[in-house]
């Protein structure tokens, strides 16, 4: 009798593209991937927003699934995304507000800023872009609805609409992502959220299991994962002694340990992995946007000029090629975004001389400056045994330059796992698990 296919899908909403695999849980053997573009940016005048439509992102999500249930014999399907952000929910299943996402700098606006107030009322320092942040400062400047709502992720959305329950379950490595989390009890501070006015009730069941939510189609419907955490599961395969780079919108260094965390950082957290291990993760709020951002500068000045209008980046790789091999680049601070921990910080451009005053120099400079940045928040973290060097996301597949700058900058060999959309390969595995 031949044996049925475990087909495990898996879903991975990010910030500009909805992404999604199809897995042979078995083999491990990729069977389709989509990428859709996540089309549902809401254009706000409200200072410091950036918010999406959730119900458009629940349609992108339909139309995968169904297509993907049109062609293959699905046994479980697995949902991550964009952590930090939040959106606020009907008992129904309805959303009440757009997604306030992790880019939402709302909570830091201001003399009397909703983040100076968090820590003045409880001592925690959580940044702008933080569910728990954003829910404060929602409330606070009364944009919350009159009727019930429940909060969660985008995931726990998603997962709601899949399977028709009434109250978001969220896993732990979603709510740590919100602020107020209790890594030792796998939970909320909920003493400290009542502080600020927000009521127990409306925030989420948290699970650290790799639990079955519900189904869609009777296909068993896994809880949803944060996108950090499901890389690395799709991306590693020697996680203790594995350093995990990624650089898409944003960038980030990731590894495992089972040490605590000595002291509270925003630059670099002790994220929940598996309720027992510890993932810890540094983010640059810019990352691949850096880049995209010199990119931007010369499609404006070459629009301008009456040039040809196309994407630069493969104009860009040659000129940091250049640019490295003279050996004489500019230092830049790719803060442009600031940082968690000081989010009005500003990039920076030193060493400028008339030699290197050059669009090699600059672009070089930029991929330097990524790799440094990242680097610095590496030597925060407890490395020691870390012997290998994983890179993944599309600002390295596609980016040689960058590749070779990491490697020197972090003084290891950089390996690339060998499919692409390495979260939703890992939540696929998840999901394939919790059955």
């Amino acid at each position: 009798m031949n044996e049925v296919k475990k087909i495990a899908v898996g879903l991975d909403i990010g910030t500009t593209t909805v992404s999604a695999i199809v897995l042979d849980a078995e083999q491990k053997q990729v069977l389709q991937i989509y990428n859709v573009a996540n089309d549902s940016k809401i254009e706000s005048a409200i200072a410091g927003a950036f918010i999406q439509n959730p119900a458009r992102i629940s349609e992108i999500v339909t139309e995968i699934l169904e297509d993907i249930l049109a062609n293959y014999s699905v046994t479980s399907i697995g949902v991550t995304g964009q952590m930090h952000g939040i959106l606020l929910i009907s008992p129904d299943g309805e959303a009440l507000s757009p997604l306030y996402t992790w880019q939402d700098m709302q909570a830091s606006l201001g003399e009397d800023s909703s983040c100076e107030q968090i820590q003045t009322i409880t001592g925690y320092r959580v940044p702008a872009g933080y569910g728990l942040a954003t829910l404060y400062h929602l409330i606070r400047t009364n944009q919350v609805p009159k009727e019930p709502y429940v909060a969660g992720t985008i995931m726990d959305f998603i997962t709601m609409k899949l399977t028709g329950i009434s109250r978001p379950v969220m896993h732990i490595t979603n709510a740590a992502s919100w602020g107020f989390f209790s890594t030792s009890q796998n939970n909320f501070d909920f003493d400290a959220v009542e502080k600020l006015g927000i009521p127990k009730d409306v925030l989420p069941l948290v699970t650290a299991d790799k639990t079955v939510v519900g189904e869609y189609k009777n296909i068993p419907v896994a809880v949803g994962i944060g996108d950090n955490q499901a890389a690395f599961m799709g991306s590693v395969s020697d996680p203790n002694k594995t350093l995990l780079v990624n650089i898409g919108t944003g960038s980030q260094v990731s590894l495992l340990s089972d040490q605590f965390p000595e002291e509270e950082s925003l630059l670099v957290e002790a994220r929940p992995f598996d309720g027992n291990s510890l993932l810890y993760s540094g983010s640059c709020l810019c990352g691949g946007r850096s880049y995209a951002l010199l990119e931007k500068f010369f499609h404006q000045f070459a629009t301008k000029c009456g040039l040809e209008d196309k994407p630069y980046y493969d104009v860009m790789n040659c000129l940091a090629k250049e640019g490295l091999a003279s050996g004489n680049i500019v230092n830049i601070s790719t803060t442009f975004a600031g940082t968690r921990e000081n989010p009005n910080l500003r990039g920076a451009i030193t060493n400028i001389g008339e030699e290197n005053f050059t669009p090699q120099s600059f672009a070089a400079g930029l991929l330097a400056g990524m790799a440094e940045e990242l680097y610095e928040l590496y030597q925060k973290m407890p490395h020691e045994g870390v012997t290998k060097l994983v890179a993944s996301g599309n600002g390295v597949r596609k980016n040689p330059v960058l590749r070779q700058v990491i490697e020197e900058v972090f003084g290891m060999k950089l390996t690339i796992p060998d499919h692409t959309e390495e979260a939703a390969f890992g939540v696929a595995m998840f999901g394939a698990e919790a059955i």
